[in-house]
């Protein structure tokens, strides 16, 4: 492709980005993207999904930019309520609750938020740019991966279970396994055969993630929160709100080296078709304990394990937005609902994207940089006041948060059954918490367990029992066992110590 053609695809899209319709578009997926990832446990996928049948209605430069702009803003806001009430505004969210609330419960709401914004907003803008960049050579990364590859990818994110041990690596790595042994459970479609499923049709397609992240974290702090009698915030600080929001975008500067590196994970993972958003920020994560200095402070109020994750969950975007108009693959579910917007509007994602419509895919592209940036500023002038959730009174907060988490688990798929499981495993939480049990290790088990168990079938189904003699299956190979082999010397050291 010429590189008058491509100037003159970027100087369209950036005329589009002038035009009323699109800005009106844009606005409103900005408002109902924060608004719905304030709602804890509801998702992006909800709003995206509840606005795809009216594609009909909208022009491409309409109805795409409405889609894409509610997946990029989902996360900004479910940061807020991951920080203040330990319950993942979207799922990608998750990572964050193991350091986030913690800072809230050491009075310092305000900076993990900060940072938090900061690090999704500037990682998602910067995807977005490198994603721009990557287009001609894209095509050439994604084919090169195939399910022998996925098989390592996935172990690698099983690997840092052992990192996210808060204390004793042995019971991190058995939550993990009980997380691994938890997925297993639902109808296995290679086989034909229901596992744990006691006869029940409900379990056959698996458990759900909300009600498993609402039980393992939001119900059980919510009951210990009642118990004490107390605020969240169990330490008065000295900053006032405004003070402690720039100390978190000074945090995210201090740590730029930590931030770009998890931007890229974050980036590079969305790239992969089928991995989906919840992995990459706690591979983000994972990465970021086992580089520190002091990887002991994690799980206790670190900024840098907000930091972290905040900065790849919203590059996922980038990535994946990327890979599914370049080759038609969804790099996540989002991307999934993305795509059957694209057939609405009687657009083929793929090679010919690129070709046939470059400005539109452009367009796309800048929109997921332009809104970010907006949704970000908009966030920073409500942090001041809603951080004061974490001054509230428990005999006011308690009923609010069983409502709040368990309205939205019955919303994720209109099943009273969801219920039931977010009260099971709020129990499950509780046991695994006051015996020192690692509940991120088991929550990353559980989402990485059957992305690794459909792959390993495929990979084995094509290439036999030595599928994985391939070079970069072996690169991943050796970088999973140094992981695994720094978080054994980090597990001495601090046994040590």
């Amino acid at each position: 492709m010429g590189e008058g053609i491509v100037a003159a695809a970027f100087i369209q899209a950036f005329q589009n980005l002038l035009d009323p319709g699109l800005l009106f578009f844009m606005f409103l997926g900005i408002f109902i993207g924060l608004a719905v990832g304030l709602l804890p446990a509801i998702g992006g996928l909800v709003p995206m999904a509840m606005v795809l049948p009216y594609m009909f209605l909208l022009k491409p430069l309409q109805g795409l930019p409405l889609i894409i702009t509610i997946s990029a803003v989902g996360y900004q806001g479910g940061s807020m309520t991951a920080i203040l009430l330990n319950i993942p505004g979207t799922e990608p969210n998750a990572a964050t609750l193991i350091d986030g609330f913690p800072m809230t419960r050491k009075g310092e709401a305000a900076r993990a938020i900060g940072a938090a914004l900061v690090s999704s907003t500037l990682g998602g803008f910067l995807a977005v740019i490198l994603a721009l960049v990557m287009v001609p050579i894209l095509l050439h990364i994604v084919m090169m991966i195939t399910s022998a590859e996925m098989v390592f990818v996935v172990l690698l994110g099983i690997s840092f279970i052992s990192v996210l041990a808060e204390r004793s690596m042995i019971k991190g790595l058995i939550s993990g396994m009980l997380g691994l042994l938890i997925s297993l459970i639902g109808y296995q479609a290679v086989t034909g055969i229901p596992r744990f499923t006691f006869g029940t049709m409900f379990l056959y397609d698996g458990l759900g993630l909300v009600p498993v992240i609402v039980g393992l974290f939001a119900v059980p702090e919510a009951i210990v929160l009642a118990s004490t009698g107390t605020t969240i915030a169990q330490v008065e600080t000295k900053l006032a709100g405004m003070q402690q929001v720039l100390q978190g975008v000074k945090d995210v500067f201090r740590h730029w080296w930590l931030f770009l590196r998890s931007m890229l994970i974050g980036y590079v993972v969305g790239i992969i078709p089928g991995i989906g958003g919840a992995v990459a920020p706690f591979v983000s994560y994972g990465h970021a304990k086992t580089s520190s200095k002091n990887p002991e402070k994690f799980g206790t109020g670190c900024v840098e394990g907000v930091i972290a994750p905040e900065s790849a969950n919203n590059a996922v975007l980038g990535g994946s937005l990327l890979t599914t108009l370049a080759i038609g693959l969804p790099g996540s579910a989002g991307m999934a609902i993305l795509l059957g917007a694209f057939v609405l509007q009687g657009l083929v994602p793929g090679p010919r994207m690129l070709t046939d419509h470059l400005d539109l895919s452009l367009t796309l592209l800048l929109v997921g940089a332009l809104t970010n940036i907006i949704a970000g500023g908009i966030c920073f002038g409500i942090i001041p006041h809603i951080s004061k959730i974490a001054r509230v009174p428990a005999r006011i907060l308690f009923p609010l948060i069983l409502v709040i988490a368990l309205t939205g688990t019955f919303f994720y798929r209109q099943e009273i059954g969801d219920v039931v499981i977010a009260v099971g495993f709020s129990l499950v939480g509780l046991i695994l918490r006051n015996f020192g049990y690692s509940r991120p290790a088991l929550l990353l088990g559980f989402v990485l367990g059957t992305l690794f168990e459909k792959y390993l079938f495929i990979s084995l189904g094509v290439g036999g029992p030595l599928f994985f003699f391939r070079p970069i299956s072996m690169a991943l190979i050796v970088i999973i066992i140094s992981v695994i082999w720094v978080g054994i010397l980090q597990g001495r050291r601090a046994k040590k110590a």
